[in-house]
């Protein structure tokens, strides 16, 4: 038994717009296709095979589902992996994994957003959401500062999310005691409180919603 034909082209696939395409293809995986995808994530060393698997992590078997993906965020050598288990997590019930797997992807995240940039950070900030609860709140405040706009907005998104029950007093009270710089404090305080006047007034936020970053091929990533 050989591995399926749409399995060697979703494994071989350079380009994202065709990766989906072939991905739709995928309907049920033979035993021999299970075997080769064991068999590449524990390698560990077919860039595009990889970064395909943890891109569409429904592939990988859910046994070693939650440890490629924590590897794939802990990857030092190649992070589009870095960048491909992020995106891969954004289609993935959280509940799927364990309370200890969520706590480690939830720390793996929050480790990404202090220590990365652009595209990395920017989709980090989206999937993290998912991990979060409200005691995470003075942890994302300490993020606001960060140098890429979409990461700092998906931020603030997820804080007025977060603190929009408890009020604009208790918003600028976690604001004020973060160590962010008084100009960011500032800003976030003011944004809160007109995403508050605007949903009073039955108008949208641009703080509503997320922003979703493109996800370049691998070729161009490297």
């Amino acid at each position: 038994m050989r591995i399926s034909p749409d399995l060697k082209a979703f494994l071989e696939a350079e380009d994202l717009d065709g990766l989906m395409e072939i991905r739709s293809k995928l309907r049920q995986l033979n035993r021999k296709d299970v075997k080769k995808i064991r068999s590449i994530l524990q390698k560990w060393n077919s860039p595009q095979a990889v970064s395909n698997l943890l891109l569409y992590p429904f592939l990988i078997p859910e046994d070693i589902r939650g440890s490629c993906l924590l590897k794939g965020l802990r990857e030092k050598k190649n992070s589009y992996y870095v960048l491909a288990s992020i995106v891969g997590l954004q289609g993935i019930d959280p509940t799927s994994f364990s309370e200890d797997e969520r706590n480690e992807i939830k720390e793996s995240l929050i480790f990404t957003l202090k220590t990365s940039g652009g595209i990395i950070s920017a989709r980090g900030s989206v999937s993290i959401c998912d991990y979060l609860s409200s005691e995470d709140a003075s942890t994302m405040f300490e993020l606001l500062d960060h140098p890429n706009d979409t990461t700092r907005h998906n931020i603030l998104c997820w804080l007025i999310r977060a603190m929009e029950e408890r009020g604009s007093d208790a918003f600028v009270l976690m604001a004020r005691s973060s160590g962010m710089p008084e100009d960011v404090r500032k800003e976030a305080i003011e944004k809160f409180q007109e995403y508050l006047r605007k949903k009073e007034a039955g108008e949208v936020s641009s703080f509503s919603m997320q922003l979703y970053a493109y996800i370049p091929n691998l070729r161009d990533f490297l």
